[in-house]
């Protein structure tokens, strides 16, 4: 999900558990020549110069896989307000740990992380402007468009880190040809 507001339940269940059935799903496909696994840069959000390095985990991504499997949603959210104070929502805390999982699982498969930024609308591809849901900024910008959102209080010196979907694309398919053509390593670095 690349929904903000999720329940922790759900995106642990989605983002991070989902992420461990699809690594072990690869380990059977003895053909695999390279598991694109699609993060976020906000996966790390107290980072301001995000490398290609594994940051360290808020928690332990089995325990919290484990911890949503057991306990109802309204128990979870006890445990929220203990990762809220490291994580700004329940997407970049589970995809950190999504992170985690791949890295894991580095030397038995040939894997490597995509972290694109904030994505927003194409640009070209299929048709300028598609969007296929109101998440972000895409939200803000379409409430702009038809006058519902008319004006907002901004700081003028911040630059907008937003990525056109279809150059995320074009990037994926890139950075996964380059990695087979130029292996650097199993893995990200640790």
């Amino acid at each position: 999900s690349v929904s903000f507001d999720d329940p922790l339940r759900s995106a642990i269940l989605m983002n991070t558990r989902g992420t461990h059935e699809l690594v072990k799903l690869a380990l059977a496909w003895k053909k695999l020549r390279a598991f694109v696994h699609v993060s976020t840069t906000y996966s790390n959000p107290h980072v301001l110069e995000v490398e290609e390095s594994i940051y360290p985990a808020y928690a332990d991504w089995r325990t919290t896989i484990k911890l949503a499997e057991t306990y109802d949603e309204e128990t979870l959210d006890i445990f929220n307000l203990k990762y809220g104070n490291f994580q700004p929502n329940s997407y970049t805390f589970t995809k950190s740990l999504a992170e985690h999982v791949v890295n894991d699982y580095k030397d038995q498969l040939p894997i490597f992380i995509f972290r694109p930024s904030i994505v927003v609308s194409t640009i070209q591809e299929p048709v300028p402007g598609w969007a296929d849901n109101f998440n972000g900024p895409t939200g803000l910008l379409v409430a702009c468009g038809v006058g519902i959102l008319r004006s907002q209080n901004c700081d003028p010196n911040i630059v907008s880190d937003f990525v056109p979907a279809d150059v995320v694309a074009r990037g994926l398919i890139l950075a996964a040809y380059k990695f087979l053509v130029e292996p650097q390593g199993n893995g990200p670095k640790d």
